[in-house]
């Protein structure tokens, strides 16, 4: 849910704050929208993946290794509601302070969608918006691993907008069904 709320207010901000050149309409030949099949068949064999089900309307389908923008990532992601396509995340770790993905990814995104605006003024939190309201948010965070040792993660995600509104939709119908019944 934080995360659904954050992406919603991230929506409203990207819609008055900036304006792109270039339309966002998939990742890697994918686009958004496709059927969950669809998806998987175009990802191709790779030889680590995993699909995992949060609820009945939302799926996700997790690879490795990936690729994007000339960069070997850990891995990425492609996220369903309603069995369409609606989000692509790819990320990569490193032990060591190494902002080197973050800023290759930086200047490419720049490059497709212009100068990005920063979310909650941090440097490290950037979003693009595309000429078509699709969005794009990178990130550069400090977390740990399984194991509890210290990483510094680059995360790369790929908002269908319209898709975002629909599922907000949807949560918002829920939760007053919910306030309703009580």
């Amino acid at each position: 849910m934080k995360r659904l709320s954050i992406t919603l207010i991230t929506v409203a901000i990207a819609l008055f704050s900036t304006y792109a050149a270039e339309k966002l309409t998939g990742v890697n030949g994918i686009k958004f929208g496709w059927k969950f099949d669809r998806c998987v068949e175009a990802i191709g064999d790779v030889p680590r993946k995993h699909t995992n089900s949060d609820n009945e309307n939302e799926k996700k389908f997790y690879y490795s290794p990936a690729q994007w923008a000339g960069i070997e990532w850990n891995g990425g992601v492609l996220d369903f509601f309603n069995d369409k396509l609606y989000q692509v995340g790819f990320l990569k770790s490193t032990t060591n302070d190494d902002r080197t993905t973050f800023n290759t990814a930086r200047t490419h995104l720049t490059d497709l969608y212009g100068d990005p605006i920063k979310i909650q003024s941090m440097d490290s939190n950037l979003m693009w918006r595309s000429k078509n309201g699709n969005i794009v948010m990178l990130e550069y965070v400090k977390d740990s691993n399984k194991e509890g040792a210290t990483q510094f993660t680059t995360c790369v995600y790929f908002i269908d907008n319209k898709e975002v509104v629909k599922k907000a939709k949807k949560v918002d119908g829920e939760l007053r069904e919910l306030l309703k019944g009580r």
